[in-house]
């Protein structure tokens, strides 16, 4: 069957993340905010008068967990598996985060867009956190029109 999910693996874990049976578990690294990030939003103009989606920071040191995932993906149709890289990311419910928005980690440089947000999963006594489902954005910088 097409899409059919056959294994799930994450990258870039440590060892204390493990879960018993040596795999990482999806979601294990999600329970650590382990970075701080910044939000950019909107549009800016350079010197030029040109515009870019890049946008101004609008808010920084949002505490956030960031994991990429790798699965492995047989397709039917090609007779052959496919590896499928998937970007999640946990934030607190009061993190004024929209889809759109541009995520900088200081910690290494990278940017995502946010593709969509959703309600984590919870035991339901508190607002539930974001549940953000991100890509990567190459060539920009906090500078770039």
């Amino acid at each position: 069957m097409a899409g059919t999910r056959t294994s799930g693996k994450s990258s870039g874990g440590s060892s204390a993340a493990h879960t018993s049976g040596g795999k990482i578990g999806s979601g294990a690294l999600l329970k650590f905010r382990n970075r701080a990030v910044s939000v950019l939003r909107g549009t800016a103009v350079n010197e030029f008068g040109d515009a870019s989606d890049v946008g101004q920071v609008k808010y920084t040191g949002i505490p956030v967990s960031i994991e990429e995932t790798t699965d492995i993906v047989f397709d039917a149709a090609t007779q052959r598996e496919q590896i499928i890289r998937t970007i999640t990311c946990v934030a607190p419910n009061w993190a004024d985060i929209q889809d759109g928005d541009t995520l900088y980690d200081p910690s290494n440089g990278n940017f995502f867009i946010v593709e969509s947000i959703q309600g984590r999963p919870g035991p339901g006594y508190f607002p539930p956190d974001k549940l953000l489902k991100l890509r990567m954005r190459s060539g920009i910088t906090l500078a770039s029109d």
